[in-house]
């Protein structure tokens, strides 16, 4: 019984063995209806004979002698038929026994080594993950290479698995060593605000939105003396770790170069040609500088490349100066670099930024831009300088909808109060 339910079961067993027994079962039919065909013809012919051969022995008398020779004849014939019978009903039985017997054989010899290869190829996993081949395989017909492909495939598949998995740890630790340079990024930068919150004479604050890849953007304000400061606006070339390196190295240079009493076209000169020195990555760095004399709001800046400021009066808007700018640093050696003066009126108010602002791009492709900027700005343009950080940032954001960043968004706003708001005695 579990040999004829095994027998029965799979669909390619049961195919095989349903063909086989129909093609017998119908070969046995049409052999059985010719059989009894010709027996009926056979039976019929004989007894026309017969029935042709009475006259002649009822006119000689030997009516009798005729019954008696024709029964005799009849039922000679009746046991013949009955022994062909029984040997066509053997015949029969040996068929099918044979035809089952086949079936079973080529459905064994096909689907042993298919349901095999389905438990094997089942059981890969993190522990077996390499298809073997056995000897149950070796039909030397498609099955055989069917199995083979497998063994190929499972092979193939180990390597890649492998691969994946080396090129993941890469991925992840040079994932690590990425967060990490950008946190160590990021603390170089001033992120206590209000930064001085003893002078009256100005408010000021900035932000960093970093982008997925460490870049290069950074902003960086600091008191040269007590009465003159310093700005930084800066965005490296280029991401990734080579690109904070020089930025931190360029923002101490620049720092330096200011503290030691050089002005700003002096420091951009002076740190350009340090930048020029070993950089085969051939890097540069966009710079906006200015140091502001906060007694009498007078200030000098000076434009390596970068983006243009935006100006606002007070009572105005927020409005773009746009001027000739130098070369960025790094780029070539013994450039010069010019610098303007500007004044700051009590009430007035600057802001710069990275191209990461205006870059910001949305799902349609299409950029934030300059004139966006502004708008955002002039939202509430006599609002302190946090807010107006929050307002551009927020309009960005309403404006990408969720597209990817692509690069950092760097901004810093200053509000000049002027020498009349007074200022606190530091703590000695």
């Amino acid at each position: 019984m579990d040999k004829l339910r095994k027998l029965l079961s799979g669909g390619i067993r049961l195919r095989i063995f349903s063909m086989l027994l129909i093609t017998i079962v119908l070969i046995i039919a049409a052999y059985t209806a010719v059989f009894f065909y010709q027996t009926n013809r056979v039976e019929q012919l004989v007894s026309n004979t017969y029935e042709t051969q009475k006259q002649i022995y009822v006119e000689n008398g030997l009516e009798d002698e005729y019954e008696t020779i024709r029964s005799e004849a009849v039922n000679t014939f009746h046991r013949e038929m009955f022994h062909a019978r029984n040997i066509l009903i053997l015949l029969i039985v040996l068929i099918v026994a044979a035809g089952m017997a086949s079936a079973y054989s080529i459905a064994s010899r096909i689907t042993d080594p298919l349901n095999t290869i389905t438990r094997r190829v089942a059981s890969l996993g993190v522990r077996n993950r390499q298809f073997q081949m056995e000897d149950v395989y070796k039909t030397g017909d498609e099955i055989e290479v069917l199995a083979e492909s497998f063994a190929k495939q499972s092979a193939r598949m180990t390597l890649y698995i492998d691969q994946i998995r080396r090129v993941t740890a890469e991925k992840e630790r040079i994932g690590a060593e990425l967060d990490m340079a950008s946190k160590i990024q990021g603390s170089q930068l001033p992120s206590l605000f209000p930064p001085f919150p003893d002078r009256r004479e100005f408010s000021l604050f900035a932000s960093r939105t970093p982008a997925k890849e460490v870049g290069g953007d950074f902003y960086d304000f600091f008191m040269i003396d007590h009465d003159h400061m310093g700005f930084v606006m800066a965005d490296v070339s280029g991401k990734g770790i080579p690109a904070a390196l020089l930025m931190m190295v360029t923002r101490v240079l620049i720092k330096s170069g200011l503290q030691n009493g050089k002005s700003p076209a002096e420091t951009l000169a002076s740190v350009n040609n340090q930048l020029c020195e070993g950089n085969d990555a051939d890097f540069f760095v966009t710079v906006w500088l200015a140091v502001l004399e906060i007694s009498t709001g007078k200030g000098v800046a000076a434009n390596a490349g970068h983006e243009h400021p935006v100006l606002r009066r007070v009572g105005g808007s927020y409005e773009l100066q746009v001027y000739r700018h130098s070369m960025p640093i790094g780029a070539m050696k013994d450039l010069p670099y010019r610098q303007h003066e500007f004044q700051l009126n009590p009430g007035d108010s600057f802001f710069v930024y990275t191209d990461g602002v205006a870059e910001a791009t949305n799902r349609n492709s299409e950029l934030y831009g300059t004139g966006r900027m502004l708008d955002a700005l002039n939202r509430d343009p006599d609002a302190m300088p946090e807010l107006v950080l929050a307002n551009v940032t927020q309009d960005i954001n309403r404006f990408v909808d969720g597209a990817e960043q692509f690069d950092d968004i760097t901004m810093l706003c200053f509000r000049y109060a002027g020498p009349s708001a007074g200022t606190q005695e530091k703590n000695p």
